[in-house]
């Protein structure tokens, strides 16, 4: 042992030792923790509502930007009905690719229109 040193020469047995509890560092301890639990509680409770609004305004938005995209799309396809509908079109494809032609006067046959009475006297009757 030279220079200073300090050297035990016996172990020193710790296990016997019992710490007796502070009750009044235990009690603020629990105050301590209890407080934060409170002041975190009421900053959620605060902050709950207005997080909630910021999501509700995305998400309105979001819905907004999705409408204005699906009347877009319905404008586009009640145009492209209409240009497929139209008569001039539908005219034009029975003359160049179904090769159809409109008839000559002596292929036209007119229908007039029959008395319906007449036409239900000649239906057969249910048996009775």
């Amino acid at each position: 042992m030279s220079r200073g040193e300090f050297r035990m020469s016996r172990e020193v047995r710790n296990e016997q030792l019992v710490r007796q509890l502070d009750r009044k560092r235990h009690r603020e301890l629990f105050m301590v923790a209890l407080t934060g639990l409170v002041l975190t509680a009421a900053i959620i409770a605060y902050a709950w509502p207005h997080f909630e609004l910021i999501r509700l305004g995305y998400r309105m938005e979001e819905l907004r930007q999705t409408r204005e995209d699906l009347i877009e799309e319905t404008r586009h396809l009640e145009l492209q009905r209409a240009t497929e509908l139209a008569p001039a079109r539908i005219e034009a494809i029975a003359r160049e690719q179904l090769g159809m032609v409109y008839p000559d006067r002596e292929h036209i046959v007119i229908l007039e229109p029959r008395d319906a009475s007449a036409l239900l006297e000649r239906l057969p009757r249910p048996s009775e």
